[in-house]
């Protein structure tokens, strides 16, 4: 598997999913309930409370894991750096790691790619904006 991406996302997904199965969890744990309560009186299997009535209030909190994780695959670094040899597979976190050398840093290429970086990290943000907000401060209010 060395030299392919299966090599990137087995252990990225092997990284990732106890963090999102904490972070669900306890959003899951966080929800009252009475929702699941009412839902069954109304007839509603396990399945059907899950899918009808927790799933869609998970929004926020599936957006939240979504940037968390992306970020976290984004800036991966140590992982490509020994899992992928050839230059045509290597992500640009890696590939930055070339603009310095022993005698110097060349930093017009540098910022050219920190800026490339920095783009697709601050798209996702700004279009789960929004629901990253009410994922994160979700339950910090009493009300």
């Amino acid at each position: 598997m060395l030299g392919t991406y299966w090599a990137m996302i087995l252990p990225q997904t092997a990284i990732s999913l106890p963090f999102g199965i904490f972070f669900m969890r306890a959003f899951f744990s966080g929800l009252p309930y009475d929702l699941t309560d009412a839902a069954k009186i109304d007839g509603c299997n396990d399945f059907d409370v899950f899918r009808r009535v927790m799933l869609p209030l998970a929004g926020p909190a599936v957006a939240a894991l979504v940037v968390f994780n992306f970020m976290g695959s984004w800036n991966a670094f140590l992982l490509p750096l020994i899992y992928l040899q050839s230059d045509k597979l290597r992500p640009i976190m890696t590939g930055m790691m070339f603009f310095t050398t022993r005698w110097g840093v060349d930093y017009s290429m540098s910022m050219a790619g920190t800026l490339i970086v920095m783009a697709p990290i601050m798209a996702v943000y700004l279009v789960f904006q929004r629901q990253f907000i009410q994922g994160l401060t979700a339950g910090a209010v009493r009300g």
